[in-house]
């Protein structure tokens, strides 16, 4: 008996010191597996006896996802082969002759537009556009090749359809503010209507289909959507009323081309302006949005483009038309500049407005009223202008006076009356149109710089009424001097080359003394002065002078060299 608990004893024992070798060894395992940026913490913590396992991060999955996204892609692609497989069946349907053509392009233009309201109304992005992709294939080469192919569909019918469908686009992508499906709508319709006229040279109704499109596409930003595509309309609408008036006008139409009434193509021309001007307006106006440089550059374009095309289709008989319909624009611009643009968040539209007021009113003048009307009024309105700048500040207007005043002496007698007085045969006195031109920039000058701002930019609102009126009495003045020594000596080359000469210079030095206070404009007008005179010294005195002349017309001139800095020195320059 004592023998077998003994040996009881003993192989307990061996038990015992295998458990403490097996704990040990599974110890060091436990140290050798774990992780070595886990916290001391946890470490203590997964090393003592009382942890029964490790935890270890999982394994990536990333290359299994890639997989199952590519899984489910391939679905979405399939149904667009199907997609395109009823295409095929129906066009094959078609070319069979077995059926009537026109039925079948009617399930056609359907399909089309089953597929196009599929991808609106499902969730996926990539099926939304691979089945909005699958549509546009589907519907442009059906409408091509039943348009110039088959002859099937007149062009007209064809612009129709085309417009339905972006409408229809435009009306599923607002209602969940898309913008890939709309993107290549608008694209292949775009494309569809430049193809079918380069294959048909159905001119007229593809460009109403594209203007169309274009108004369908600024409704629906007026509505308050967001569209990002605008810009593809509008440079097909623009290139497409271009070619109209480029093609129809011409004295002899190309072959192909079906001629149409000059009403037409004015009436044409006219929809381009009213679309995106009506569609601005609304917004800026109304609606108090800020004006866009799409909107800025595709109203510039589109309004030259029609009043272009306007013009040639008429043979110039819509000018007056046009003129008046510009000044009213213009009047309603203005009142967009003073009143409804006068808070500081509409500073681009105020501007962009201001612009366009004098934009449109010089326009607008040169086509309503005849020649004898133009400068006078031009002149009062930069009388009005100038007026309206002392009351307001507003530097737009400041601006306008003097691009009134240029406009004005641009198709008036002035500048050849100037030029001939200080450089060719001398002019024996002003007409009336020199002589509005002039006492309207004297006028201008003398209510606009009665405004005392000392900003530089605001003198140069002042700088051409004053140069105007300077170098017109610098003309009035070589005249008058040539009429007043006509009975007294013969005026040869060299005399009259010393008149302008001494004529200059007392135009510089009275500009240099009117300076003195708080004028520096004129000071840069007398700077001007001198330069004139430099190079008339070169160009004409040396050229005709003799030596009596050329005398006193250096000794002026050096003397104005000499005196006029001194003359244009402030008070507070001088104490600097």
């Amino acid at each position: 008996m004592p023998q077998a608990v003994d040996s009881l004893t003993s192989v307990v024992e061996q038990l015992g010191d295998r458990l403490r070798d097996l704990e040990s060894r599974i110890a060091n395992l436990e140290s050798f597996v774990l992780p070595k940026h886990l916290p001391q913490p946890e470490i203590a913590r997964a090393q003592s006896p009382s942890a029964s396992f490790v935890a270890r991060p999982a394994p990536p999955r990333r290359r299994l996802s890639e997989l199952e996204s590519s899984a489910r892609a391939f679905p979405i692609i399939g149904k667009a082969v199907l997609g395109f497989a009823g295409a095929f069946l129906l066009r094959a349907l078609a070319e069979s002759g077995s059926v009537a053509k026109l039925p079948v392009l009617i399930i056609a233009i359907l399909y089309a537009c089953f597929w196009m309201i599929w991808s609106a109304r499902i969730a996926s992005r990539l099926a939304s556009v691979t089945y909005a992709l699958t549509s546009t294939l589907i519907l442009s080469p059906m409408l091509w090749e039943a348009t110039v192919r088959f002859q099937s569909l007149p062009a007209s019918a064809s612009a129709t359809i085309l417009v339905a469908f972006m409408v229809l686009t435009l009306v599923l992508a607002s209602r969940h503010e898309l913008q890939v499906i709309p993107w290549i709508a608008t694209l292949a319709s775009v494309s569809t209507a430049i193809a079918l006229i380069i294959g048909t040279r159905e001119l007229v109704p593809l460009t109403l289909a594209l203007l169309a499109i274009a108004a369908a596409c600024e409704t629906t930003v007026s509505l308050g959507h967001e569209l990002t595509f605008r810009i593809i309309p509008a440079i097909a609408a623009d290139f497409t009323v271009w070619l109209c008036v480029y093609i129809l006008t011409s004295e002899h139409v190309p072959e192909g081309y079906r001629a149409v009434a000059p009403a037409t193509l004015i009436a044409l021309c006219a929809l381009l302006p009213a679309i995106y001007g009506i569609a601005v307006a609304f917004r800026v106006f109304v609606q108090g949005y800020r004006i866009s440089v799409f909107e800025i550059a595709q109203l510039a374009a589109s309004f030259a483009l029609a009043a272009f095309g306007m013009m040639r289709a008429s043979h110039n008989a819509a000018a007056p038309a046009l003129g008046f319909l510009f000044l009213l624009l213009a009047a309603i611009c203005y009142w967009g500049t003073l009143w409804r643009f006068a808070a500081a968040p509409y500073t681009r539209n105020r501007r962009v407005s201001a612009s366009w007021a004098a934009a449109l009113l010089v326009a607008g003048t040169f086509l309503l009223l005849p020649g004898n009307f133009q400068i006078s009024f031009l002149c009062a309105s930069a009388l009005l202008t100038a007026i309206l700048y002392t009351r307001t500040a507003r530097l737009s207007l400041g601006l306008h006076a003097s691009f009134y005043l240029a406009s004005a002496a641009a198709v008036s007698s002035l500048p050849i009356y100037v030029w001939n007085s200080l450089a060719g045969t001398v002019p024996a006195s002003p007409d009336w149109q020199a002589r509005t031109v002039a006492l309207s920039a004297g006028l201008c000058y003398a209510v606009e710089s009665r405004k005392e701002v000392d900003e530089g930019r605001r003198r140069l609102l002042w700088l051409l009424p004053a140069g105007i009126a300077a170098f017109t009495i610098a003309g009035w003045g070589v005249a008058a001097t040539v009429r007043l020594t006509e009975g007294h000596l013969e005026l040869a080359a060299s005399h009259l080359s010393m008149i302008r000469t001494v004529v200059i210079c007392m135009l510089a030095l009275a500009l240099g003394l009117a300076s003195r206070r708080r004028h520096l404009e004129l000071r840069w007008i007398a700077y001007a002065a001198v330069a004139l005179g430099t190079l008339k010294l070169m160009l004409e005195d040396l050229r005709f002078g003799n030596p009596a002349s050329l005398v006193v017309s250096f000794v002026f001139y050096g003397l104005i060299l000499i005196l006029l800095p001194r003359m244009t020195r402030t008070k507070e320059e001088g104490a600097r």
